[in-house]
């Protein structure tokens, strides 16, 4: 289960303030916790700021590379400049993911060359011109049709991570299920990989932490790959180190064993 860790974003509100001020102690620290939580990539998105994304990009990265020159890093933007930006500002020894392409013709063409070129994994949402998809079979034939433009450009196929996107509960309660659906469905496409960005299933509930690591339990016994999850957060950790001990990916539950020990779970 490859995690990302999503707290450098600028939506947060003592992210964003950190980049305004320049503050690099805050994100520094911000980044440790996470790598100390397990996240193996840490995922940079500077998109809400007062300032200027790309220059905040480019001063973002600059910092965690210059302190964790081997860090793994996420660039994640809705601008492709932006992205672009920070992988010429990428210096460091690490390996990068970009996020994210759409099946739009316009996300494609500007971001996939950027992939092949500095060599990145890449996340592709099942997102098209018609907007987000409602039902399991309608994030397949979207994955379909992502997976067959990457492969016509010569992109290695078991670096990308498709997600499905999954949708708020509090709203529409039967998105959950349907995600969870589409998950052996796309992973039946051969050789891609699934992720989920998936804080958005609790969005407007109460006790959101709770919904977060029961789907992410969920998710992981129909096949999930990866999560942008904040690895920090104890019940998510608590349920990422029990369903790895459950699925059989943790050997003789020796991880589980030495989270206990560390007080790590709830």
């Amino acid at each position: 289960m490859l995690i990302i860790g999503e707290r450098i974003n600028s939506t947060r509100l003592k992210i964003r303030e950190a980049i305004s001020q320049r503050n690099a102690a805050h994100i520094l620290k911000e980044v440790k916790e996470q790598i100390g939580a397990g996240a193996e990539y840490i995922d940079v998105n500077c998109a809400v700021t007062s300032g200027d994304e790309l220059q905040d990009m480019d001063w973002v990265i600059s910092v965690i590379q210059s302190e964790i020159p081997d860090i793994n890093l996420c660039i994640d933007s809705p601008n492709y400049l932006a992205i672009e930006k920070g992988l010429k500002v990428y210096k460091g020894k690490g390996k990068l993911f970009i996020n994210s392409i759409t099946a739009e013709d316009s996300r494609i063409n500007n971001i996939l060359p950027l992939a092949i070129k500095y060599n990145t994994k890449l996340v592709a949402l099942t997102m098209n011109d018609k907007g987000m998809p409602e039902t399991a079979g309608d994030r397949l034939a979207i994955a379909e049709q992502i997976v067959g433009r990457l492969k016509s450009a010569g992109f290695n196929i078991e670096d990308l991570y498709i997600d499905a996107l999954i949708r708020p509960i509090s709203t529409e309660p039967a998105q959950a299920v349907e995600y969870l659906k589409s998950i052996r469905m796309i992973k039946g496409l051969g050789g891609v990989n699934t992720i989920c960005g998936l804080s958005n299933v609790s969005y407007g509930l109460p006790n959101r932490g709770l919904i977060n690591s029961v789907f992410l339990s969920m998710a992981m016994s129909e096949g999930l790959d990866s999560a942008i999850i904040d690895p920090g957060e104890k019940h998510m950790r608590s349920s990422l180190a029990a369903s790895n001990a459950l699925l059989a990916s943790d050997e003789y539950c020796a991880e589980y064993i030495k989270a206990f020990r560390e007080e790590k779970l709830i």
